[in-house]
């Protein structure tokens, strides 16, 4: 796994696509995955990392929205991994603390000033990036919808829409592919219920404003095909982007950075024990 963390460390998202490291990252994950081993092997979070970040630069592959959404709530799960074991390590660290006031454990090193902060800021700020999660997901939605209503793909829109709102619709009710639905808050499955609703009350709006366009087409004596040529255009002009994908990509890799850098002081001031 060091070879694959060097590989995934050598790509730059910042500077044009290195074909070369990219092909190197799938060999070795390939070979990876094609051994004895590879069902005991976890996988590492730079290669989830990686797997975003792949999606999102150089430009927003907004047709893999779905893989996105699943890569951010693994990235999700580190995040509350990291505030789950701060918090042990806080309480560890109160432990001792009176331990040696009482003159026991003088062989444990007690966590320096500016770690103890670090994970309580970790602790202070769980509430907060929770929340930018789950907001990162709605947006997402929000923008994936609005792409698949014209996408080549757009075939698949009862299926996601059943993905994002499990048995929501007739005849799809099938069991959600996406990983964000695991652990939900009862109040976080209220807000989704309320995306549902406001999704449903755009497709309605596009849904009547596509008659109209059909009927206003006609008396204006367009084909069908002249209608279709111009769908797109027309739908973009009415419906706009949710949100521009540019940005929603650099909010996203902001809230991977952040996991990114609690998971990078904790594993510095914790290592892993030699032969683990």
């Amino acid at each position: 796994m060091d070879e694959l963390k060097e590989l995934i460390s050598t790509i730059n998202f910042n500077e044009p696509y290195n074909i070369q490291g990219h092909r190197q990252i799938y060999d070795h994950v390939e070979t990876l995955a094609s051994s004895d081993a590879s069902s005991t092997i976890p996988v590492p979070s730079s290669l989830v990392f990686y797997g975003a970040r792949n999606i999102l630069s150089p430009s927003f592959i907004i047709g893999q929205i779905p893989d996105l959404l699943n890569l951010v709530t693994v990235i999700e799960t580190f995040r509350r991994f990291a505030v789950l074991k701060s918090d042990e390590a806080l309480e560890w660290q109160q432990y001792y603390e009176h331990e040696k006031t009482c003159g026991r454990a003088e062989d444990v090193r007690l966590l320096a000033a500016n770690e103890v902060r670090a994970m309580r800021r970790f602790l202070d700020k769980k509430d907060a990036q929770r929340r930018e999660y789950i907001v990162l997901v709605r947006c997402l939605i929000h923008l994936y919808t609005h792409y698949l209503w014209t996408a080549p793909e757009s075939c698949l829109l009862a299926k996601r829409l059943n993905d994002f709102f499990p048995g929501s619709f007739n005849g799809v009710d099938m069991p959600s592919d996406l990983l964000f639905h695991v652990d939900l808050t009862e109040e976080e499955k209220a807000y989704f219920v309320r995306l549902k609703m406001e999704c449903q009350e755009w497709m309605s709006l596009v849904s009547d404003w596509e008659t109209k366009r059909e009927g206003t087409c006609r008396d204006e004596g367009l084909s069908k095909e002249d209608m279709d040529a111009s769908f797109e255009n027309d739908f973009c002009v009415t419906f706009p982007q949710p949100y521009e994908p540019s940005e929603m990509a650099r909010n996203v890799e902001i809230y991977m950075k952040k996991v990114e850098d609690m998971m990078r002081k904790l594993e510095q001031w914790f290592p892993p024990s030699s032969g683990t």
